[in-house]
């Protein structure tokens, strides 16, 4: 039977496509440059451009968000230092770069630091990220669900452009992707601990408040199987007991205030002051009309996306 645990020979074929895909999908969001990419440059070489939303007076990216893949491009700078310019070319030939970039950019004044292939070798590691969490939320589905299912998910994920897209773009909106998938797969393997603490990091780490939304129903789902679907009847009777309800409500609160306070002390470094940019956004985007900036799309927006995005399923 075939399986989608990691080391399984699905798995391999699957991250293989995934990884080998990742950089020959264009970067199609603007945000994506100016609001992640030219950030993280500057938190990796101290130079770059610096959009509106991340001045202090409005801060509404955190830092927090791109520190994760900074210290994995460090990890990669550090090995690109020590390889031999031979295999540095056919690393950056299997990631969809010709040779003569790469001798290039080791010719030019930007010295060992090879930008280009640092470049390539993130989005095949967001790539390879997120082929992980697929995997593991297919693996959850055909162990609660059945292997047909998740067969059928698989094959429209596979062929679904959005996804395709989705994969390798370092934005808030596929880390959520990330994030849920990882959640919904420790929910339905009943380890809700886990899914609302990916849904914590999610809502509070990635600097994308709006996808709480996606997380409600796993919080309540949280609460039930701790005893809250026992509530009436038990309480009719009096049997009824608070403390695993309390136990899963304290747990929560004590892994939310961790998560903010890491994300604030970081955004202070960066910032100089105490800011909460995931307040500031969703202020922004709520109360004082900055969702409708450029515009605002009708309902038919969302019918022609999914058509475009999820072709087969929709």
């Amino acid at each position: 039977m075939f399986s989608y645990q990691i080391g399984s020979a699905l798995s391999i074929l699957y991250i293989a496509f995934r990884v080998s895909t990742a950089n020959l999908a264009p970067i199609t969001d603007c945000d994506e440059v100016f609001n992640y990419w030219e950030p993280l440059h500057f938190v990796l070489y101290g130079t770059g451009m610096q959009t509106w939303e991340y001045a202090p007076q409005f801060a509404l990216r955190t830092y927090a968000y791109l520190l994760p893949i900074a210290a994995v491009a460090k990890s990669y700078q550090f090995l690109l230092d020590w390889l031999p310019l031979s295999l540095v070319q056919q690393l950056s030939t299997l990631l969809q770069l010709t040779p003569g970039n790469t001798t290039t950019s080791f010719m030019s004044g930007l010295g060992q630091e090879n930008k280009p292939l640092l470049f390539a070798m993130l989005r095949s590691f967001l790539a390879l990220i997120s082929c992980y969490s697929e995997l593991s939320f297919l693996d959850a589905v055909s162990g609660a669900i059945s292997p047909t299912i998740a067969h059928w998910t698989a094959l429209v994920s596979l062929t679904a452009a959005g996804n395709f897209h989705a994969s390798q773009a370092f934005l808030p909106s596929s880390s959520v992707m990330i994030l849920w998938r990882l959640s919904a797969a420790n929910q339905l393997r009943e380890n809700h601990a886990f899914a609302i603490l990916w849904g914590l990091v999610a809502v509070l780490a990635v600097g994308w408040p709006f996808c709480a939304v996606l997380f409600l129903s796993t919080g309540f789902w949280a609460l039930w199987n701790a005893g809250l679907g026992d509530v009436f009847p038990e309480m009719s009777r009096g049997k009824f007991q608070f403390g695993p309800t309390i136990h899963v409500l304290f747990r929560t609160f004590v892994h939310a205030v961790v998560i903010q306070a890491i994300v604030m002390a970081i955004d202070y470094h960066f910032y100089g002051q105490i800011v909460s940019p995931i307040w500031n956004i969703f202020v922004y985007n709520a109360q004082s009309g900055g969702d409708e900036l450029y515009g605002v799309e009708p309902l038919s927006y969302y019918i022609k996306n999914m058509l475009l995005n999820f072709n087969l399923i929709s």
